[in-house]
């Protein structure tokens, strides 16, 4: 072997060594980042940026996992990734591409936390007037009798444990961050009224849904509950 293969080889070798030490060096965290901002929703149903092609929950879900990324590590790359990816369905004038309000969905609440996010660190208007579409929604977002909401306007009567997390916490920063103090025992009706209609009395355990009509086929006839637990939402 002569003096340039061997240089090649050890070069090589170098660069396989350094590789691997900079990938053991970063975290879990940043490999599953990584991962998301890569490999998520490249599918025949994606936008052209990358991102799902409908407003779902599931991206918000995914963004605010990118959120806690960029503040722990300070890298932007992060924070573009989530504003590239609201830019996706925010228009200039604040409107939400593929968002309708009339469905009355909790699920789309949930990435309204995204939007907020991006008005308080760039200012710009649009992210705040989005946000506003989807607190108008929890407005006039059908209820039970007692204040709960529905889970979905196609699923009437019906409180879900999921709604907790769909619309709650995006609720209660929209109230923070405009100071509408008085949403907050609205917002803590929301989990007085699952505790109350979902508790089991003999375990302590939360049914996943309760419907207050007791017409679905899934519910108690006695008590509204559906058949199951659920320990993600228990979590």
């Amino acid at each position: 072997m002569n003096i340039s293969k061997k240089t090649s080889t050890v070069l090589l070798v170098l660069a396989i060594v350094s590789s691997i030490s900079s990938a053991q060096e970063k975290s879990v965290n940043e490999r599953m980042a990584a991962t998301a901002m890569t490999a998520l929703w490249h599918d025949s149903a994606r936008s052209e940026a990358g991102a799902p092609a409908r407003w779902t929950y599931e991206y918000g879900v995914v963004l605010k996992g990118i959120e806690g990324l960029w503040l722990s590590t300070g890298e932007g790359k992060y924070f573009s990734f989530i504003q590239k990816g609201m830019d996706n369905f925010v228009n200039a004038d604040g409107t939400i591409r593929t968002y309708n309000a009339a469905d009355y969905n909790l699920d789309n609440i949930n990435s309204g936390r995204n939007l907020l996010l991006l008005y308080k660190v760039t200012g710009q208007e649009k992210y705040k007037k989005a946000a506003a579409l989807l607190r108008e929604q929890l407005k006039t977002h059908p209820r039970t009798s007692d204040g709960g909401f529905w889970h979905k306007k196609i699923y009437p009567s019906q409180m879900w444990l999921d709604g907790l997390y769909m619309a709650e916490p995006f609720y209660a920063e929209y109230a923070a961050t405009f100071h509408e103090g008085a949403d907050f025992d609205d917002i803590a009706k929301q989990f007085i009224l699952m505790e109350r209609h979902s508790r089991d009395s003999k375990t302590g355990l939360l049914y996943h849904g309760w419907d207050e009509s007791k017409q679905q086929r899934w519910a108690d006839p006695a008590t509204g509950h559906s058949p199951n637990f659920w320990d993600r939402a228990m979590g």
